[in-house]
């Protein structure tokens, strides 16, 4: 995932590591992490978002569809 994808799921404080491959995820609501290269947030963190049933677009928590969807 770049960094434009962690950003785009509420990673607001990620970064990448200059002269690596490397990014570290960070979140501005929770303590962010990483389980098996897959980043994560708390649960009930209001960053957090999840794919739209219609497109796949990341979304905030508390919608179902995205504006384009609905």
């Amino acid at each position: 995932m770049k960094l434009s994808g962690l950003l785009a799921r509420g990673f607001d404080r990620s970064y990448h590591v200059p002269f690596t491959s490397r990014f570290v995820v960070k979140c501005s609501q929770c303590e962010a992490l990483c389980i098996n290269g897959v980043p994560c947030h708390e649960q009930g963190c209001p960053n957090e978002t999840h794919d739209c049933a219609g497109c796949g677009e990341p979304i905030p928590r508390q919608q179902k569809y995205c504006e384009q969807c609905c």
